[in-house]
């Protein structure tokens, strides 16, 4: 079950949750007002079986991918695959799966986590194996994106309890399919290293801090709640339940998960970790990825992004220099600012 993830301010103010003038209302103030015209609705009709939660829709995307996001709007890795579809102006629907029954994505036989993308009948799922398809997508006009997906063989493994699991060596990587210099390699390989750092360390680090004690995992989760308008796609019974079960559970596995990764103080760890990545990024850099955000910028955005309504955030990403880079992609990623690389695209004849 992974719960932790989260929409943006805008839409937690409209669901009714307040900061009562703490320092996220300073952050957002400051922010540049969105300035792309890309269109939000929210269906009201079922549509294939299934209430969207919200449909974006930018009219320049000739790409024809007709993408559908199942996740869970409080999910780090659904957060991460939003942060990167948000910021290139992707076309996507989104459907709000429910944490309890995944009757969403009973399509899915074999694989049953989120986030799962469907483009018709094309289904990418594991979230930095999707940014990092869609991303080669971007940049490699001459392939649709099966044959883009052909580039990422998986490899069939077991994990650390002995159950079968199929792993992608190379889902870290865009395949440009050519030869760069020096200095974008290893810009390219820094990209890789620290979203590699989001998944296997900063991730982590959310359960152990938003579910530190039951007070902490029944205030996130009523949270959750309403910044996922769980309202609209579950009935009453259904919430209830998701909402102290879910609250429950998180509570004990973020205990397991505090000792399976030897995190002794969670909020000097999430501390520690907001510092290295200011450090990484150096006093001339707005950006890890320079002037832009790359695949990291969008990867840890996304992922702080899932608990920016919890304790942990205003405690902890408010009060470090990091809010700062966190205020600036919160921008870039609403006003959509990359997607004239997604709209410069030549669209493919399928």
């Amino acid at each position: 079950m992974r719960f932790l993830g989260v929409r943006t301010v805008q839409l937690a103010s409209l669901a009714g949750f307040s900061w009562g003038g703490s320092k996220l209302d300073e952050v957002q103030a400051a922010a540049k007002p969105r300035t792309c015209p890309i269109q939000i609705q929210r269906p009201e009709q079922v549509k294939d079986d299934v209430l969207l939660s919200r449909k974006v829709i930018n009219h320049l995307d000739k790409s024809n991918l007709k993408l559908r996001l199942y996740q869970y709007e409080t999910c780090p890795f659904c957060c991460k695959v939003r942060a990167f579809l948000d910021y290139y102006g992707f076309s996507y629907e989104l459907v709000e799966v429910n944490p309890v029954t995944r009757s969403q994505i009973k399509f899915s036989t074999q694989y049953k986590k989120v986030p799962i993308i469907r483009s018709d009948d094309t289904t990418l799922t594991e979230s930095s194996l999707i940014i990092s398809q869609l991303a080669t997508f971007l940049q490699r006009p001459d392939q649709s994106l099966d044959q883009v997906i052909q580039m990422y063989p998986g490899v069939d493994s077991t994990n650390e309890k002995g159950k079968p699991v199929v792993n992608y060596p190379n889902k870290f990587f865009i395949m440009k399919g050519k030869m760069e210099g020096e200095a974008n390699m290893a810009a390219a390989r820094e990209e890789r290293e620290w979203r590699e750092w989001v998944d296997n360390w900063f991730i982590h680090l959310i359960s152990p801090n938003v579910y530190r004690n039951w007070n902490e995992s029944l205030e996130t989760f009523r949270w959750f709640e309403q910044v996922g308008d769980w309202h609209r796609a579950f009935p009453a019974w259904e919430r209830v339940l998701a909402v102290y079960v879910g609250a429950a559970a998180m509570f004990l596995l973020s205990k397991t998960l505090k000792k399976k990764h030897n995190i002794a103080d969670e909020r000097e760890e999430l501390r520690k970790a907001c510092r290295d990545w200011m450090a990484a990024i150096g006093p001339n850099r707005k950006f890890l990825g320079g002037d832009q955000p790359n695949l990291a910028d969008l990867s840890l955005y996304g992922a702080m992004n899932s608990f920016y309504g919890c304790s942990a955030f205003k405690e902890v990403i408010l009060e470090e220099k990091i809010a700062d880079w966190w205020r600036r992609m919160d921008s870039v990623v609403k006003n959509h600012e990359g997607r004239k690389t997604l709209e410069a695209r030549n669209p493919q004849k399928q």
